[in-house]
């Protein structure tokens, strides 16, 4: 959510598992089962192809939304995946998406492994299209040299300091010290954890304008997620604010 307009800002792509008799089945309940089995790459690959799709259709149906994007999440496995610079690079042909409306987050963690081959590897994905995310930071002790070299836009405050920043200075002040970061980089920030409008307008306070959050809404399936779009580009007089605690 762009914090300052209430408009919609982008999506992120979460895995589901709707099963014919037990339901909605959470993640981490089959996550860790395809981990096992060796099918987190056919996974990861089957969302960004999904993902891909869907925001292209959005797009075209609303124009309006002007820079729309989805996030999906790349594992380390995916990552270190031979084919995955040519896979993203076809799957954003296919669905036929501009630039950078596809956007990939990694942890510190998974970059951390093998630097040098990561931000080989980020730097091909950025010259195919995608947008890249560094997710969860402030958790990974992560050399700010190498973030300084590693080509990603958008840096995405770890939810725990958003959470605690109304009761907890340091981490009000780790939120703040990430805002002027990501400033001083050029990258846009995105706050995880909005869970109220009291967080919200802490963040606004630090200057970060971007935020998302169960306080704006939980994990919906594309067809409400469209409709929640929708409510957010009524002729720009419809803004969403979070939740009150």
């Amino acid at each position: 959510m762009n914090l300052l307009t209430g408009a919609v800002a982008g999506f992120e792509a979460l895995a589901r598992w709707r099963h014919p008799k037990r339901g909605l089945v959470p993640p981490d309940e089959f996550l860790g089962l395809a981990d096992e089995m060796g099918l987190m790459n056919d996974l990861g690959l089957l969302m960004m192809t999904q993902a891909s799709r869907q925001l292209a259709e959005w797009l075209g149906r609303h124009p309006s939304a002007g820079k729309l994007f989805c996030s999906v999440n790349l594992s380390v496995g995916e990552i270190e995946r031979p084919n995955l610079v040519e896979d993203v690079t076809r799957i954003i042909a296919d669905a036929g998406l501009p630039k950078g409306a596809l956007k990939l987050e990694v942890t510190e963690g998974d970059i951390m492994r093998d630097t040098s081959r990561a931000a080989e590897t980020l730097t091909r994905l950025r010259e195919a299209g995608a947008s890249l995310a560094l997710d969860d930071f402030g958790t990974g002790f992560s050399s700010l040299t190498w973030l300084a070299k590693l080509p990603f836009d958008t840096l995405k405050i770890d939810r725990y300091f958003v959470l605690t920043m109304d009761k907890d200075e340091g981490s009000a002040k780790i939120v703040k010290s990430v805002v002027n970061l990501g400033r001083d980089l050029s990258l846009e920030v995105v706050a995880e954890g909005v869970e109220n409008a009291g967080l919200a307008k802490l963040l606004l306070e630090a200057q970060c304008h971007y935020g998302q959050g169960f306080g704006y809404a939980q994990a919906l399936p594309a067809q409400e997620a469209e409709v929640y779009l929708n409510e957010s580009l009524a002729d720009g007089t419809a803004p969403i604010k979070a939740r009150s605690a």
